[in-house]
């Protein structure tokens, strides 16, 4: 199989890595505009199969020759050209996965189903961890938990270490996450599908020790399509970020005084572009990371949790974040260009992804979930 990364960093390594260990790969095309990430790339994974192309993800013309050459692409670049990349994918017979994070530029993809089903291309959004795989380890709950009227999905990435008072570390691009504190969280209440402004709603949870003090709340993008799907089924559906007791109130405290508006501060830069690039080093430390799961679904009479604790691997040099999100995002492309995702167009992946091989394929690469 041939495959084609755009973007070349920390989720692209993952993504690679999966490809070469899991997806059969013949041939990878990374591409980025960064001649130093492409660097990286090429001193990280000594494969002949591995070529790359340093131009960016707006350059048409390249980037469909690429994709023109390959069984299936990944979208590892920020969500604002995924649209446009959606287009070309389809115009070139591509198979299409990306890390998604942005409910309009989702729906935007949407947009394009009949043309991509025309087409005979799957076009997979919002892939990786939440949204990603917490919606296909939802749909494989929700069918051993068939009578459910309640769907609780609590997802966290942490620094097993915290520092500074925001006990945070960037584990993926400062503009996703600003996104989710910024943009409003889609629910299901009492039946219908509803926003929630986000950084609402705080609740205490813990884990096993030592991730016992946390708090979780309201972010957006993490249903993804999950209310859609199961409005009419589920009369209670919500997604909330974990992160440690306090965050929250620091980090809104911030919004509030208006560090992430979209007014323009100076020299063509809106306050929240000077805000995240003030966040980034502050919050890029070293420190082993953690990703926390847990789905909850609660029928009449009883619960079924599924939950689970995920580190790096150090040996691999593979983040908690790069194994719960490369790694998904990776598999379900593989699964649409070996044919185990069997529809075409924009697709919900948890309707089409068949959620026991998705489980299976977790399993192979050490992603277990306990259930109780």
């Amino acid at each position: 199989m041939k495959y084609l990364v755009l973007g070349a960093g920390r989720m692209a390594v993952g993504v690679i890595y999966d490809l070469i260990q899991y997806g059969n790969a013949e041939k990878i095309f990374v591409t980025d505009i960064d001649p130093k990430a492409l660097t990286k790339i090429k001193n990280r994974f000594k494969d002949k199969r591995v070529s790359v192309f340093q131009f960016g993800a707006d350059q048409k013309e390249e980037i469909c020759k690429l994709m023109a050459q390959v069984d299936g692409a990944l979208s590892a670049v920020p969500y604002d050209y995924n649209f446009e990349l959606t287009k070309w994918a389809i115009d070139n017979h591509c198979h299409l996965v990306d890390l998604g994070g942005n409910n309009t530029m989702v729906e935007k993809q949407f947009s394009l189903d009949d043309k991509a089903q025309k087409k005979g291309v799957g076009i997979v959004p919002d892939c990786g961890l939440a949204p990603g795989m917490v919606s296909v380890v939802a749909m494989d709950l929700l069918e051993h938990l068939p009578e459910a009227e309640t769907l609780q999905i609590r997802v966290g990435g942490l620094p097993v270490n915290p520092k500074t008072p925001l006990n945070y570390m960037l584990v993926f691009s400062v503009h996703g996450l600003t996104n989710e504190y910024i943009e409003p969280s889609v629910i299901i209440k009492n039946g219908k599908i509803t926003e929630i402004p986000s950084m609402t709603g705080v609740e205490n949870l813990s884990f096993s020790k030592p991730f016992d003090q946390l708090e979780a709340f309201y972010t957006s993008g993490g249903t993804s399509t999950l209310p859609m799907t199961f409005k009419g089924r589920l009369k209670n559906l919500d997604y909330k970020t974990i992160r440690y007791s306090g965050h929250c109130k620091l980090f809104k405290a911030m919004m509030d005084l208006g560090f992430t508006d979209e007014k323009m501060f100076t020299r063509g830069l809106t306050r929240r572009q000077i805000f995240e690039q003030l966040l980034i080093e502050p919050l890029t430390y070293e420190s082993e990371d953690v990703v926390l799961i847990r789905l909850t679904a609660k029928d009449q009479q009883k619960q079924l949790v599924y939950e689970t604790i995920e580190y790096g691997d150090k040996n691999n040099a593979l983040t908690a974040m790069m194994r719960t999100t490369a790694f998904p995002a990776a598999i379900i492309l593989e699964m649409l260009v070996d044919g185990r995702v069997k529809d075409h167009g924009v697709l919900r992946q948890e309707v089409a992804v068949p959620s026991g091989a998705f489980m299976a394929e977790l399993r192979k690469r050490d992603i277990c979930f306990n259930i109780y």
